[in-house]
């Protein structure tokens, strides 16, 4: 789910590890969005997300499609507990799982991106939302991005509004990616699954 996650919010990989089912919320009717506190507990200890922004902490929308499928009820029914816990229980658990999203997107021959094959995600999002007509400034507020130096992109809410978060959580989806093999998902199980690293269970 976190390529699908990045393809569909253009966030990065650290913050989409972190989520809770808590911090997703149905912000306007029928939108719903994530959003952290920049800040987790983990064992006991508080750390802090690994963001690169202050803009990174802000909510961002959730694509429809992500509603429709059923990952946005089940991510709230999990509460205060990780939706990718088998990786937030690892040592470093941003670091491992960009090396495992890089070798299981590599396999999957998804072109590398300025080094990181993952970040490749994130850069579609932005240049697909680009091509929707989507403005700079929403896009950049949609990925985490700090709105910048250009004094009129200053200006106006530091969130996206209602009529913007609505064009973003219902954006026309390319008619040539195929999407289909996530309907019908037990997320339940994907949850639960083990990593293997490199090898099938049981292999030699």
């Amino acid at each position: 789910m976190l390529p699908l996650l990045a393809f569909m919010t253009g966030r990065r990989l650290g913050l989409l590890i972190h989520l809770k089912g808590t911090d997703f919320r149905e912000k306007y009717q029928g939108v719903w969005v994530a959003q952290t506190s920049g800040i987790v507990q983990i064992d006991g200890v508080w750390k802090r997300i690994p963001i690169k922004t202050d803009a990174s902490a802000t909510f961002f929308v959730i694509h429809n499609f992500l509603a429709e499928i059923g990952f946005v009820q089940w991510a709230q029914e999990q509460g205060d507990e990780f939706l990718f816990g088998e990786l937030m229980r690892l040592a470093d658990p941003s670091k491992s799982a960009s090396s495992y999203m890089s070798r299981l997107l590599v396999k999957a021959k998804v072109k590398e991106a300025k080094g990181e094959v993952f970040h490749s995600l994130r850069g579609g999002y932005i240049s697909e939302t680009g091509d929707q007509n989507i403005e700079k400034r929403d896009r950049m507020l949609q990925v985490g991005h700090d709105v910048g130096d250009d004094e009129h992109d200053k200006y106006g809410f530091r969130t996206l509004t209602e009529k913007k978060a609505r064009l973003l959580a219902n954006l026309p989806l390319n008619p040539e990616i195929d999407l289909s093999m996530y309907r019908g998902l037990d997320f339940d199980k994907l949850a639960k699954a083990k990593r293997t690293k490199g090898r099938k269970p049981g292999g030699r």
